[in-house]
């Protein structure tokens, strides 16, 4: 399987949203993925933030250099966007 199913809790919009992403990109580059899909999903009203973060179950920083592969997620990962 090439794609992970995360749930994305988005601290601004209160919300939670289930994800496919990719597992051969960056963090850096899931989370640019991830906003441009909630953007999509909440009709333009998700304002998208280049400083934005994903954190884990625990509340770390899931690091941003990282390949999703290799960061930890697993299919049903919870994660929060801030």
């Amino acid at each position: 399987m090439n794609k992970l199913l995360v749930s994305v809790f988005v601290l601004c919009l209160e919300n939670q949203y289930d994800l496919m992403i990719p597992i051969n990109i960056s963090v850096k580059d899931a989370i640019e993925l991830i906003q441009k899909s909630i953007f999509e999903l909440t009709d333009h009203s998700y304002q998208i933030n280049y400083n934005a973060c994903l954190y884990d179950e625990d509340g770390k920083v899931i690091n941003q250099n990282n390949i999703i592969k290799f960061s930890g997620l697993r299919n049903g990962s919870k994660v929060m966007l801030v």
